[in-house]
C-alpha cells in the first residue's frame, strides 16, 4: 500500500526534535536509501527507535552505510552534522574510513563489534584532526528474510573520561617519582627524620640519619616505645603525646637522651636538636608526627671541652708578661687579657671590636691598618711595630704580632696575638744607631787625616829624592864612588817610603768610600800578560820560577783594568816576597758560573791557620818562615780586598800547612 509520503514520514519521523524534523524535511528520494515508502519494515522501525532514543544512536542504513542519527549523537559529528544525514558513511567519517570498513562485510554476514574506549584520530568541531575515544556497539539490524539493512551504532563518547584519567595518572606518576625522590632525599638526608603514626607513634618511615641515631635497629612498623624502649622513661613518649594531642610542635636543643646503640645493650648518652611537628589531614586532625633534628653530641661535648680549658686558657694568658689578645677570623678582637686592660686602663668590653685602633700612635695606624688587613686576607701571620698610648697618655713602642689558629682541614678559625713592649729595645737601637754613626764619622776622619798626611809627607820626600839626584849629578861637585852608593841608598830608602805614603793614601780612600771603578771587559790572558811582564826582573833576580797553568785562556771580566792589574802586581810581589830560591809561582784562570777566578799560588810553607784572614787587616803581615828583606806597613793585602770588593768580586786565601798559599781574586764574568 502506498501512503502519502508526507503522512508516511510523518510517522516515521514523530517528534520535535531537530533531527525528526531534519529526517521529515530531507528528500530521501535524492539519497542512496531512496524514498521512504520502499525503505524495509525492518528500517524503518529501528529509524523510528533511534530518533527516540535519548542514547547517542548513528544508524548506517542500506548498502552505502547512508547514516541517520538521532539528537544526541550529533555533538559526535561535530561540523559534519547537519550535512552527515542522508550521506553514505565512508564519506562523513572518511578520516576513520580505512581502520572501521573491514567491520561492514557484503551485507550478507554482519558480525557485532563491541569496543570500549576505542581511539580515533577525528575531524573535531573546529575542523582540526585530533584524539577522539568511544565506547560503541555495532550489530547488524535484519528484516524478516535475514538480510542486513542497516547497522545499529550506539556509540558514547568518553574522550573527556580518557583525558583525564591520562591526566590524573600522569600526575600519579609525577606524584609517585616525587615522592621516590622525596624518600631518598629523605633517606640520604644529613639531618634525621621520622614519620610516626598514630596515638600509638608508629614508626612508619625513618631516613638513614635516624637509623644511625638509634644503632640501625629494625624500628619501622613498630610503635616508639617498643622500637626504642630506653626513651620511654625519659620523657619523649610523653612529649610525642602532648604533641598529637594539642597540635602544637616541640622544639629541643641540645636534649640528652640515653640511647642502646651498642650490640652489647649499653646506654650511650647523645644530645640532639629535634623538631616534633604534628602531621594534620585535611579535616585539620593530628594524623601523625614528624621527627626530624640532628645529633650534635661532638659540637656539645667540644663546647664543653672549651668552656673547660677556656679557665686555664684564661689564666695562662693573664700569666703571660705581655698583652695578649685574640681576633675573629674577619679581624676584630674579641678578648685582651689583664695585662692590657691595666696598660689601657680600661675594661676588656671598651678595648675590643675596633676600639684598639684609637690606642694607636696616629703616624703608625696605617701601616697597622694596611698590614692586619693583608693578613686578613691571605692568612699570613701579622707583625707590626707601633705606638700604643698608655693610660698617662704616653706612647710606648710595642711590636704586635698575631698568627692564624687553624683546624683540621686548613680552614681558619681565628687569631690569637700579643703585643709585646719594645721601648728599651728602641731606645737601645736608636743609641746604638747614633754610637756607630759617630764610629763612621770618626773613621771617616781618620781616614781623611791619613789622607792629608800621606799628600804632606810626598813632599818632603820628592825633595829628597830631588837634591839626592842633583848631588849624584855632580851638580855640587865631584862624587866619590863611596857617595854615589850612599847616595843610591837614600834615594831606595826614599822610594820605599814613598811606596809606604802611597799604600796609606790608597787605603784612606779606601776607606772613606772613595774608591772610582771604570768598569770594563777584560781579557784575563791579556791581563796576565801584562802583569808578568811587569815582574820578569825580580823572577830573575830572585831565582823563581813563574808558570801559567792550564785553564779558561778566553775569560773576560768585567772590572777595573788598572785596579784588577794592581791586585795581581800585588799578589805576585807577595808571592816573590814569601817564596824561597827555587821554587815556582803558578798563575791560573778559571770560570764557574757568573763568577771567574784568577788564583795565584807559591810554593812556600804556607800561612798559619791563625793569621789566614788577619793578613788582610790593615798595617798586618803574616809571619811566613822566609823573612822578606822587603819592608812594608802590611797595606797590601788590605787595599787589594777593598778594591776587589769594589768592583763587586773578593779576595780569598787557603794556605794548607806545607803547600804554600794560593790567593784567588774573583771577579764578575762579562756579559
Amino acid at each position: 500500500m502506498n501512503l502519502n509520503p508526507k503522512d508516511d514520514a510523518a510517522s516515521l519521523f514523530p517528534g520535535a526534535g531537530e533531527m525528526a524534523a531534519r529526517c521529515r524535511a530531507l528528500d530521501w528520494a535524492s539519497t542512496p536509501l531512496g524514498p521512504i515508502r520502499d525503505w524495509p519494515s525492518a528500517l524503518r522501525t529501528v529509524v523510528r527507535t533511534a530518533l527516540e532514543s535519548p542514547f547517542p544512536i548513528n544508524l548506517w542504513c542500506g548498502p552505502a552505510l547512508t547514516l541517520i542519527y538521532n539528537d544526541a549523537y550529533r555533538p559526535v559529528l561535530g561540523s559534519k552534522h547537519p550535512s552527515a544525514l542522508g550521506t553514505p558513511g565512508d564519506q562523513v567519517w572518511s578520516e576513520i574510513w580505512p581502520a572501521i570498513a573491514a567491520w561492514f562485510n557484503d551485507g550478507s554476514h554482519g558480525a557485532a563489534v563491541y569496543q570500549e574506549s576505542a581511539r580515533f584520530e577525528m575531524d573535531r568541531a573546529d575542523g582540526t584532526l585530533g584524539e577522539a575515544f568511544f565506547t560503541f556497539g555495532l550489530s547488524p539490524v535484519r528484516d524478516d528474510d535475514g538480510r542486513i539493512v542497516a547497522y545499529l551504532n550506539p556509540a558514547a563518547e568518553t574522550t573527556a573520561r580518557i583525558l583525564a584519567e591520562r591526566e590524573l595518572n600522569a600526575a600519579r606518576e609525577v606524584a609517585e617519582r616525587a615522592e621516590r625522590r622525596l624518600r631518598e632525599v629523605f633517606a640520604q638526608a644529613p639531618a634525621f627524620l621520622a614519620v610516626l603514626r598514630g596515638p600509638d607513634h608508629v614508626v612508619e618511615f625513618s631516613n638513614d640519619a635516624y637509623q644511625r641515631l638509634v644503632g640501625d635497629r629494625p624500628i619501622v612498623g613498630k610503635p616508639v616505645r617498643e622500637a626504642l624502649p630506653e626513651v620511654a622513661g625519659q620523657g619523649f613518649i610523653a612529649l610525642l603525646d602532648r604533641v598529637y594531642r594539642t597540635g602544637e610542635p616541640f622544639v629541643g636543643r641540645e636534649i640528652p637522651v640515653l640511647l642502646s646503640r651498642a650490640s652489647d645493650g649499653q646506654s650511650e648518652e647523645v644530645f640532639v636538636d629535634f623538631v616534633y611537628q604534628p602531621l594534620t589531614n585535611a579535616q585539620g586532625e593530628v594524623e601523625g608526627i614528624v621527627a626530624h633534628g640532628s645529633e650534635v653530641t661532638e659540637a656539645v661535648r667540644a663546647r664543653q671541652l672549651i668552656e673547660a680549658s677556656e679557665t686555664r686558657y684564661r689564666f695562662l694568658a693573664d700569666a703571660i708578661p705581655v698583652q695578649v689578645w685574640t681576633a675573629t677570623v674577619d679581624g676584630q678582637l674579641d678578648y685582651v687579657n689583664q695585662r692590657a686592660e691595666s696598660y689601657f686602663a680600661q675594661p676588656s668590653s671598651q678595648l675590643t671590636g675596633p676600639a684598639w685602633e684609637a690606642h694607636v700612635h696616629p703616624d703608625d695606624i696605617d701601616r697597622a691598618r694596611t698590614l692586619w688587613s693583608h693578613a686578613l686576607t691571605t692568612g699570613d701571620p701579622y707583625q707590626v711595630e707601633f705606638r700604643l698610648r698608655r693610660h698617662d697618655g704616653v706612647y710606648r713602642w710595642h711590636l704586635s704580632r698575631a698568627t692564624g689558629q687553624r683546624a683540621a682541614d686548613g680552614g681558619l678559625l681565628r687569631w690569637f696575638g700579643t703585643n709585646t713592649d719594645i721601648e728599651a729595645a728602641k731606645q737601645n737601637e736608636a743609641e746604638l744607631e747614633r754610637l756607630k754613626n759617630e764610629a763612621l764619622e770618626a773613621n771617616r776622619a781618620k781616614s781623611d787625616f791619613l789622607a792629608a798626611m800621606s799628600h804632606e809627607l810626598r813632599t818632603p820626600l820628592n825633595a829628597i829624592g830631588g837634591y839626592a839626584q842633583l848631588i849624584e849629578l855632580g851638580v855640587r861637585g865631584p862624587v866619590t864612588p863611596q857617595q854615589a852608593e850612599d847616595l843610591r841608598k837614600i834615594q831606595r830608602s826614599k822610594d820605599h817610603l814613598n811606596t809606604l805614603v802611597g799604600g796609606v793614601l790608597a787605603f784612606a780612600k779606601g776607606g772613606a768610600g772613595r774608591i772610582e771603578i771604570d768598569g770594563t771587559d777584560i781579557r784575563v790572558d791579556a791581563l796576565f800578560d801584562s802583569v808578568v811582564d811587569m815582574v820578569q826582573p825580580q823572577l830573575v833576580e830572585r831565582d823563581l820560577a813563574l808558570h801559567r797553568a792550564g785553564g779558561d785562556a778566553g775569560l773576560v771580566v768585567r772590572g777595573d783594568l788598572d785596579k784588577a792589574r794592581q791586585i795581581l802586581l800585588n799578589l805576585l810581589a807577595n808571592a816573590l816576597k814569601f817564596t824561597p830560591a827555587g821554587g815556582t809561582i803558578t798563575v791560573r784562570a778559571r770560570g764557574a758560573h757568573d763568577v771567574a777566578m784568577l788564583d795565584v799560588h807559591d810554593t812556600g810553607i804556607g800561612i798559619p791557620d791563625e793569621h789566614l784572614e788577619r793578613i788582610f787587616e790593615p798595617f798586618m803581615q803574616a809571619r811566613r818562615a822566609i823573612q822578606s828583606t822587603d819592608g812594608g806597613v802590611g797595606l797590601g793585602l788590605a787595599i787589594s780586598r777593598q778594591l776587589a770588593r769594589a768592583m763587586g768580586g773578593d779576595l780569598t786565601v787557603v794556605s794548607p800547612p806545607g803547600e804554600g798559599s794560593t790567593f784567588t781574586l774573583s771577579l764578575p764574568r762579562a756579559g
